[in-house]
């Protein structure tokens, strides 16, 4: 059973576990670990990008109008702020390998920030979208309408199919037209499209939630001088693995949720 009598000798904890045979042999499992754990992440997304994608192809009218419907303003702020965390969770990881306490706790705290405000602006366009009502549902509404031969008449539609054409009807000339040459049914298929942009987006916040409850903890180990041995820095290079790969889904997520559609600045907020 091997230990690391230098790092015992300066009086510090081992670094080794007992079933290592070395701080070589340890890092790569920690490494191996992480990467197997996000092999099965991608195959958790790729499914529900696949079954997005089969949709997407089928029904692109109703696609075309949910997105136009969502506010890409939020989430080109959101990509922003998740790049920029990317950036800072990787000085946190050059900080620990340098042993460089303070600047460490910092870049940690700065990625935890970051990802904070970047929920907070999630919170509100969930908000937006509850306030527009565009939650999926089987709610039914009478609207005043007109038939093929434009009798008027009364109809029984969703009340989701009323509030999307409120919504396109007052983002900009091009979602008019989009929602002007929909039928009540198609209007109501777009739930379609919401059912995915909710569980899409929820499962991210979830991962994001989960990461930055892994973040404050490595900052408090940070604070107590768990990682004061230097080579403990493959914690914080695998916990940013994990951070990496929920920023790369929502730059999938960003292009085929809110650029699928027409947008203009108007009414961003």
């Amino acid at each position: 059973m091997a230990t690391n009598a230098h790092a015992e000798g300066e009086g510090r904890q081992p670094i080794v576990a007992h079933h290592f045979n070395n701080i070589r042999q340890q890092q790569a499992s920690v490494r191996f670990g992480m990467w197997v754990f996000l092999v099965t992440e991608v195959l958790f997304f790729g499914g529900v990008l696949c079954a997005y994608a089969a949709c997407r192809i089928w029904y692109p009218k109703e696609f075309e109008a949910g997105s136009t419907a969502l506010n890409p303003f939020i989430a080109s702020i959101n990509t922003f702020l998740l790049l920029s965390s990317s950036f800072t969770i990787t000085l946190a990881i050059r900080a620990a390998y340098k042993g460089q306490r303070d600047g460490l706790r910092l870049w940690l705290a700065s990625t935890i920030v970051l990802g904070t405000v970047f929920l907070g602006f999630k919170a509100k366009e969930y908000y937006g979208d509850y306030e527009e009502g565009l939650i999926p549902g089987p709610q039914k509404t009478l609207v005043d309408d007109v038939d093929a031969t434009g009798k008027p008449v009364l109809r029984e539609v969703s009340v989701f199919a009323v509030n999307l054409k409120h919504v396109l009807e007052h983002k900009n000339a091009k979602a008019k037209a989009i929602s002007d040459k929909m039928t009540w049914n198609e209007r109501d298929r777009t739930q379609m499209f919401f059912v995915f942009y909710y569980s899409m987006t929820g499962l991210h916040v979830i991962h994001m939630i989960v990461g930055l409850g892994l973040l404050v903890w490595q900052l408090i180990l940070a604070q107590i001088g768990f990682f004061e041995p230097t080579e403990r820095h493959v914690y914080i290079e695998v916990m940013s693995l994990y951070w990496h790969f929920v920023d790369l889904v929502w730059i999938f997520l960003f292009p085929l949720l809110y650029m699928a559609g027409h947008h203009s600045m108007d009414g961003a907020f």
